[in-house]
């Protein structure tokens, strides 16, 4: 036998087979914006979402044809070949594009907006898959907008001011606390995906802005600020009949009828507030001991972070008594923290969340400590030993301090995460549990308060739906 004759024709052979596979998957139609208008994520086959940089009334794309396949737009269609295609787009509802192939199969359709001129600017990167599927975050111009992790934002909305806590909640409302003054105060304000108010929860001239969460029978849990006198802050450099700005975590009715409420200065000692003491007394007459900035309510209880205590309080919300205590100072209900190398384990922390097997997630911020790299956490806690067992621990190599805000969301079926690295020019990355970057947003110039994962009960079709209802009011 010819065996080098064999070898040459089974090597034909081969090479024929490979041809009409590549060619199949080669011939695909795609399309890309030209003339000044810009795509945001370029295009891919799997990617259903685009936004545009509109020019104008117009959103120019041009068609790469393929043979077997044909394009539709609004207006026009079916066409075939290479087209250059020019668009009506004079608001954001999506401009609907499909490919059908000849011969059979549905169509493949995708959907392009034209983001408003004001819409910040902003960089998406994508390094591997996984990661949550939405998000919300909060935007420079008063924008609130959600972002799939294909790099497209497919939903936002202006607010009246800056849109503190912007999320979407598990009942698919919309809450954020829109606020143009220094204080920080104002009511939350819960809607609909299309943008229609349902209510307001709050008080406008005490509710904090920096967390809100929903309770399974559609209750609300809120922090007012209040203002409480007669202290004696003489030990920590302050004044005898000091004030000191208090807090009332609040259960409300959406009716705002309170169920019950809780606050820090009855059941926490002014000397836990410890290093933060000097900032706290410099120059100011009201001393901002606690800084709330966070509330989980997990059945009876609820787990609070404060800032200036550099601690994580678990509360029955029944008794009100304080159950443990994760950072800070010393004290009698402090959990010894296990598996973590550093002497002060939290500082300056937010985003205080509990996972479904009862661990513990938290955006550890470390604020003036002397290794200031902020890190994603997660902690196992034994209550019955009296210990916090730090389990997880996330790091960006290119984060490396996080003055203030920030939040750290871990997906309970994947174990990817979600991190806002906080101000003020902290990026929002998704990372593998082995710390790897999956995606990665900045925003021009600024941060987001929080990065919110959208609830796996709300539809990405309502969503679409919601912002076409959005765009079409103007």
């Amino acid at each position: 036998m010819d065996f080098p004759l064999v070898r040459s024709l089974v090597a034909v052979l081969l090479s024929l087979l490979a041809v009409p596979v590549a060619s199949a998957s080669a011939a695909r139609p795609s399309f890309a914006a030209v003339d000044d208008d810009t795509l945001e994520p370029s295009f891919k086959w799997h990617a259903r979402d685009y936004a545009a940089r509109c020019e104008g009334d117009e959103l120019s794309l041009r068609v790469d044809g393929a043979p077997g396949w044909t394009v539709r737009a609004p207006g026009l269609g079916p066409l075939s070949g290479d087209r250059t295609l020019s668009l009506p787009a004079d608001d954001s509802r999506a401009i609907g594009i499909s490919f059908r192939r000849r011969g059979g199969g549905g169509p493949r359709r995708y959907r392009v907006r034209c983001l408003p001129d004001d819409f910040p600017g902003y960089d998406f990167t994508v390094l591997r898959a996984g990661g949550p599927k939405l998000f919300m975050v909060q935007l420079p111009n008063d924008y609130a907008a959600i972002f799939s992790r294909r790099g497209a934002p497919v939903w936002w909305m202006q607010a009246d001011g800056a849109p503190d806590d912007a999320k979407v909640l598990p009942d698919g409302t919309v809450s954020w606390d829109a606020v143009n003054n220094g204080l920080f105060v104002g009511q939350f304000e819960i809607r609909t995906l299309t943008g229609r108010v349902i209510r307001r929860v709050g008080d406008a001239e005490a509710t904090d802005i920096h967390d809100l969460q929903v309770l399974p029978n559609g209750d609300y849990v809120i922090g007012d600020v209040s203002y409480k006198g007669g202290f004696d802050s003489t030990a920590f450099g302050g004044y005898v009949g000091s004030t000191v700005l208090d807090y009332e975590i609040r259960q409300v009715t959406p009716r705002g009828r309170t169920v019950r409420s809780w606050s820090p200065s009855d059941h926490i000692d002014l000397s836990e507030a410890g290093r933060w003491w000097p900032s706290i007394t410099d120059g100011t007459l009201i001393y901002d001991v606690f800084h709330w900035n966070a509330a989980e309510v997990a059945g009876r209880y609820m787990y609070l972070s404060f800032r200036h205590l550099d601690a994580i309080y678990k509360v029955d919300r029944i008794t009100g008594k304080i159950v443990w205590k994760l950072g800070g100072t010393q004290t009698s209900k402090s959990l010894k923290v296990l598996k973590d190398q550093r002497r002060y384990p939290l500082g300056g922390q937010h985003d205080v969340r509990v996972q479904p097997n009862g661990t513990i997630t938290i955006f550890n911020n470390r604020t003036d400590l002397d290794d200031a790299v902020p890190r994603a956490e997660r902690f196992r806690i034994n209550e019955r030993k009296g210990t916090a067992t730090l389990v997880e621990s996330i790091t960006d190599p290119d984060v490396t301090a996080a003055a203030c805000c920030g939040s750290a969301r871990r997906q309970p079926g994947s174990h990817d995460w979600l991190i806002s690295w906080g101000g003020y020019f902290g990026p929002v990355g998704a990372y593998d549990d082995r710390g790897r970057l999956l995606y990665r947003l900045d925003i021009d110039g600024n941060f987001s308060y929080r990065a919110s994962p959208i609830p796996e009960s709300v539809k990405l079709a309502d969503i679409r739906e919601g912002m076409n209802r959005i765009a079409a009011r103007g």
